[in-house]
């Protein structure tokens, strides 16, 4: 009986084996990442994430990470009566708390469009939507900020990255994650683009998570609001106190 069951249990893993083969064969692209996880701790100061793959058909390659949405308010500034204050502010709902792409060559030589309109490949492609009604040109305008700010912070690109071809067919994308990054499980979509459209789409996940001392700070902070306000008023006052004391000794 024990025999039997094992010869079943090894043919299952068999024809699951040949079927998960056949289709990496027949698929026209495969991507892996050389790491599947950020993990940040104590210091954390930012990451290298590095995808390859393989393109068995002619075309090109974009490959698009995105983080969590997010809420962004985008204020604007005006003197009034002498004083700079905020006078108006827009709220984006669904802007990426990290978003970055890499194209093997410039947009305008890829020629497509559509496809990368539709797939929201490049910045110009994001499609931030504000939360109350307001005329055209005063969301273009917003929008424009909120990039700028973005990618000054390093959360979204200047321009997109260069896919490096280490073979005819064998790619590697290198991305930079910057500190401060949120924690949170970020989407990494990789296109083959032929002929203004694309071709095939491999989808994989990072996990940006914190760890250790972080992880626990973190989890006391939001479980514990008040007690963690509290907590560190009491450090700056004794910060500041032991500080004042060892002044005056001298």
């Amino acid at each position: 009986m024990v025999i039997r069951f094992f010869t079943i249990f090894c043919f299952v893993l068999l024809c699951a084996f040949g079927a998960r083969a056949q289709f990496f064969a027949e698929s026209p692209l495969t991507i892996d990442l050389a790491h599947d996880s950020v993990d940040i701790t104590l210091g954390f100061n930012g990451a290298d994430l590095v995808l390859f793959g393989m393109r068995k058909n002619p075309g090109d390659i974009a490959v698009v990470i995105r983080g969590p949405e997010v809420p962004a308010v985008v204020r604007r500034k005006a003197q009034f009566m002498g004083v700079w204050m905020n006078t108006e502010s827009v709220t984006f709902r669904n802007v990426p708390a990290y978003y970055d792409v890499a194209l093997s060559r410039s947009e305008f030589d890829i020629n497509a469009p559509d496809a990368m309109t539709e797939n929201r490949i490049g910045l110009n492609t994001l499609d931030f939507r504000p939360d109350t009604r307001r005329d055209d040109q005063t969301v273009l305008t917003f929008k424009e900020a909120l990039v700028r700010h973005r990618q000054v912070q390093g959360y979204f690109p200047m321009e997109p990255r260069r896919i490096n071809f280490l073979s005819d067919d064998f790619f590697r994308a290198d991305f930079r994650v910057p500190p401060n990054v949120p924690a949170g499980d970020y989407v990494i979509q990789t296109y083959l683009i032929e002929g203004g459209k694309v071709q095939d789409k491999r989808e994989t996940r990072l996990r940006v998570a914190q760890v250790g001392f972080n992880a626990r700070l973190y989890s006391f902070a939001q479980e514990s609001g008040l007690a963690y306000g509290l907590l560190s008023v009491f450090i700056a006052v004794f910060a500041g106190w032991a500080s004042h004391a060892f002044l005056r000794r001298d």
